[in-house]
């Protein structure tokens, strides 16, 4: 039977594991690397480059290379590399292809099937484009889940006594937090909250940012918006962020910044622990609100918790460390890099999913509220447009809800059902899943029909969704499979598959010296 992984598929880095012996590893890579970049560019001369070859391209050609991509995910954003223009998830599939090969190599068989996570936080458009990008990588999807969930999965706190933990995952471009019981096998999340748009990443821009009024206030020059530079800017940025993690005091060395009436100028100056910490402190204090809104949505305060646990790899920031412990009154958990425990623990799923000998059962929440607009009773008359939550947020899955509505006017015959998510009161603000139609319905008065509304989700997060007229039985339903609001056709997948097959198949070519052609006439 072909191998199923765990994927970490990072903001910023990216990591596959598998099971071995019951056990969850880490696979590196041939120079014994476990954390692979998310980024990947074209060559000058049209090269694939995944990893660390593209981080060493960006800052020269950031035209030719894409960081970051996780941020776009769900939307029909369009990235340019060489002649194509790429989806999303055809970038994430990329780098997917590239953990898939590496997996392989290491363990000398076919690797077909993956356990794929995503922020806890992430829509549900968002997470059916990391499946799409995983089966454009070649894989079978076995299940995408919750970073923070797969991180309280690797930590061995298996004992009778249940064990309540929360998990901080900060990465590099999003921030969750999940509250979850652990009993014996059994790991339940009891709540998440968090932020799709915070993260390291964040941390170096408000870095860059500095570092350009630093350069301003040397020169009186302004740092010209050139993708080059500013490129530059970002990478000594993030240089910054890492020292100063490390050390109390860093350099910043940048010379031939910018030229001025053919005068050379340079960035050239030295930064400490306290000026970073006061300009991510704004920032990291929203990671607290969160928290906040974590326990209370479990029923539970910080002294309730019995362990802490930081994941990812912004919270090596010292900063982080000091505010989680001081808001939650206890020191986090240390042993398990943060950077590979998510990794780890989608391997733990993996190995569970694809019949390997592992006692460990994962109950996982729904990140968001599940209704429909509806005619609602207010304080100031009834109001349509209204969101009436059939599923709330944090819900244990798979659930199945209902709720019971009525017609609004005399003699309707119709009633359109539109599905959303979110937790805005207003149905519109909220993310739209699909609608359907109840025709043909017995002409009565307002209110005497009567319409149940029926939510079904599964664990693999396709929500069905049944209206049904409780008198004469007219029925309509819609499947919403992983409630995307777009997905990729089969014959998308397929022409993106084999468009990514090519970018591959160029590489093992030139990595062998053989012509591609050449070989097929050979043969």
């Amino acid at each position: 039977m072909a191998k199923a992984v765990g994927i970490d598929l990072g903001t910023t880095n990216s990591v596959v594991a598998a099971i071995s012996d019951g056990q969850p590893w880490v696979i590196p890579d041939e120079n014994g690397e476990a954390i692979l970049p998310s980024c990947v560019g074209l060559g000058a001369d049209g090269k694939l480059l995944v990893g660390q070859e593209g981080i060493r391209q960006y800052a020269a050609a950031p035209e030719r290379t894409v960081k970051s991509i996780k941020r776009q995910m769900g939307t029909n954003h369009k990235t340019s590399l060489g002649d194509r223009e790429y989806l999303p998830q055809e970038i994430s599939a990329i780098i997917l292809r590239s953990l898939k090969q590496r997996a392989e190599k290491a363990l000398g068989e076919e690797v077909t099937q993956a356990v794929i996570t995503v922020p806890a936080l992430f829509t549900d458009a968002q997470r059916q484009a990391t499946k799409e990008a995983g089966e454009i990588a070649g894989f079978e999807v076995l299940q995408v889940i919750n970073e923070p969930t797969a991180a309280a999965l690797t930590y061995d706190f298996r004992n009778e006594e249940t064990e309540r933990v929360l998990v901080y995952d900060l990465g590099g471009g999003t921030f969750d937090v999940s509250i979850v019981e652990i009993t014996g096998d059994v790991t339940e999340v009891l709540a998440s909250h968090g932020n799709n748009r915070l993260g390291g990443d964040d941390f170096d821009r408000r870095l860059q940012l500095h570092l350009i009024e630093l350069f301003y206030q040397k020169h009186q020059v302004a740092v010209p918006e050139d993708a080059a530079i500013q490129a530059r800017l970002l990478r000594a940025a993030e240089q910054v962020k890492i020292d100063l993690s490390q050390h109390a005091f860093t350099a910043v060395r940048e010379p031939f910044l910018v030229s001025q009436k053919k005068k050379a100028l340079h960035l050239e100056a030295d930064l400490s622990r306290e000026t970073l910490e006061t300009l991510l402190k704004p920032l990291l204090m929203e990671t607290l609100s969160a928290i906040d809104r974590a326990l209370a949505d479990a029923s539970m305060q910080a002294k309730d918790l019995d362990r802490v646990i930081l994941v990812g790899g912004s919270t090596r920031i010292p900063l982080v460390q000091s505010l989680v412990s001081e808001h939650l009154g206890q020191a986090p958990v240390a042993g398990i890099e943060p950077d590979l425990c998510v990794a780890l623990g989608a391997a733990i799923q993996a190995g569970v999913l694809s019949g390997e000998s592992i006692d460990a059962i994962l109950v996982d929440v729904i990140p968001h509220s599940l209704g429909i607009s509806a005619v609602s009773d207010t304080v100031y008359g009834l109001r349509p447009g209204m969101f009436s939550v059939i599923i709330p947020r944090n819900s244990v899955i798979p659930i199945s809800r209902s709720e019971a509505y009525s017609t609004t006017f005399d003699d309707q015959d119709m009633v359109e059902v539109n599905i959303y998510q979110g937790e805005n009161a207003i149905a519109k603000e909220n993310v739209p899943l699909g609608s359907f139609l109840i025709e043909n319905l017995p002409l009565r008065p307002a209110g005497d029909l009567k319409i149940e509304v029926h939510f079904d989700f599964d664990h693999s997060g396709i929500l069905a969704v049944t209206a049904t007229e409780q008198g004469h039985g007219q029925q309509s339903s819609l499947i919403v499979e992983n409630a995307a609001t777009s997905r990729l056709s089969s014959q998308d997948l397929k022409q993106s598959r084999a468009d990514i097959d090519s970018l591959f198949e160029v590489e093992l070519d030139e990595d062998t010296g053989l012509d591609a052609e050449e070989d097929i006439e050979d043969d």
